[in-house]
């Protein structure tokens, strides 16, 4: 059983028999993993509050070949990420965070990129819990897992939307419809034009720089809709955590 040392994030967990603790992880090095905490549900378990959802840490962990599952040796805590179990909105909202990175990336699947930016995302969560932060978190993910959305002229006749039009985002197509192409794009959602320059930016600079710009509140729905049905057909299915959310928004 070699032994393996990366940094990760605690994104769930389960019982496991009388006394352990199955953990998922989404490490730096290695991707999406599971493994044993073997004894965390005693009460004088060397593991403490230490596998918490969200908790950042050291992991070192011995990898079973040719198994997906592992038995966890150390892990030392970086930042636990407590402000964002304090609240209910960021809980819910760190829930959401989680379980879509973790919905992103198979088991064994090494993405640094997905782990810097679930690690950037609970930072600027527990200052700022703010729903510009989630939209921004969607695009870029669905960038990274290779669907970059076409948000600059219309998928069906190339056109470039101008000012007074009402474009339209369709997922199946893959992203901007012109309002004289929706009939050839029936799961077209409107888009406004606010929206679409967020989205437009968000795509650019650190996640911290899409808190700058101010986003009336309709505009926030308007963005909030459109990117939950694209992440839902990206991923095939309604993620658990959408559903938390409904109840505290």
């Amino acid at each position: 059983m070699p032994l393996q040392t990366t940094e990760a994030i605690v994104i769930g967990g389960h019982n496991l028999g009388e006394a352990d603790r199955i953990i998922p992880f989404l490490t730096r090095r290695l991707g999406k993993i599971r493994a044993v905490a073997k004894g965390a549900r005693r009460v004088r378990s060397r593991y403490g509050g230490t596998l918490e959802l969200f908790t950042l840490g050291q992991l070192v962990f011995f990898e079973s070949p040719n198994r997906t599952l592992h038995k966890i040796n150390e892990f030392s805590v970086v930042e636990p990420f407590a402000g964002l179990k304090a609240d209910l909105g960021r809980l819910s909202h760190g829930a959401y965070l989680v379980e879509l990175a973790g919905a992103s990336i198979e088991e064994g699947e090494s993405n640094e990129e997905i782990f810097l930016l679930l690690r950037d995302a609970l930072t600027l969560l527990v200052a700022h819990d703010e729903p510009r932060l989630l939209r921004s978190f969607e695009i870029r993910l669905l960038r990274i897992v290779g669907y970059l959305l076409e948000l600059y002229r219309c998928l069906v006749c190339r056109s470039v939307p101008g000012p007074g039009t009402q474009p339209a985002i369709s997922p199946t197509r893959g992203g901007l419809v012109c309002s004289h192409c929706l009939s050839r794009a029936p799961d077209g959602l409107p888009v406004t034009v606010e929206s679409l320059g967020f989205l437009r930016s968000a795509l650019h600079g650190g996640l911290d720089q899409t808190l700058v710009a101010p986003l009336a509140h309709p505009h926030t729905d308007n963005l909030q809709e459109v990117l939950r049905v694209c992440v839902t057909h990206f991923f095939g299915k309604r993620l658990r955590s959408v559903a938390f959310l409904s109840l505290v928004e």
